[in-house]
């Protein structure tokens, strides 16, 4: 149940954050943007941790490979959220954008079946079908909307 209840609240902050972005932060470059947003992260993070850190190993700092793949999915994670926030910066509108994400789960599984050959049941085939469907019936109702 926690991680369900856990997704429903970042789900809010997304949302809250997609509309803010659309609505008053599209003037604005994305990596000016991507530079206030991840202070406040790295602040909020870095006090949070201080605040609650135990003996628990999973607080340990990665080292070696663990600390390279670490770098790599930041840098990731930069370069994603630099092309979602310029999405906005060229007129992009929360609906398509937001839609568009919906495919996340897609891509994913995508890469997660090149990796461990592992092939997706009929249930997630069945709901990536959907989401394209989705993504395709909302993209052509913004444009008939603009």
């Amino acid at each position: 149940m926690k991680p369900i209840l856990f997704t429903l609240v970042a789900t809010a902050c997304y949302s809250v954050c997609n509309v803010l972005l659309e609505l008053k932060f599209a003037k604005l470059n994305a990596l000016t943007l991507m530079i206030v947003y991840a202070s406040v992260i790295w602040i909020s993070a870095f006090g949070m941790r201080q605040l609650v850190k135990t003996d628990d190993p999973s607080f340990n700092f990665p080292t070696g490979t663990f600390l390279l793949l670490a770098v790599v999915l930041g840098l990731i994670y930069a370069m994603g959220d630099w092309f979602f926030v310029s999405a906005y910066n060229h007129g992009g509108d929360v609906i398509t954008i937001t839609c568009i994400t919906v495919l996340i789960p897609v891509v994913a599984s995508l890469l997660k079946f090149g990796i461990t050959k592992q092939l997706p049941n009929v249930w997630q085939v069945s709901g990536y079908v959907l989401a394209a469907g989705a993504v395709v019936l909302v993209a052509k109702g913004s444009m008939v909307s603009r």
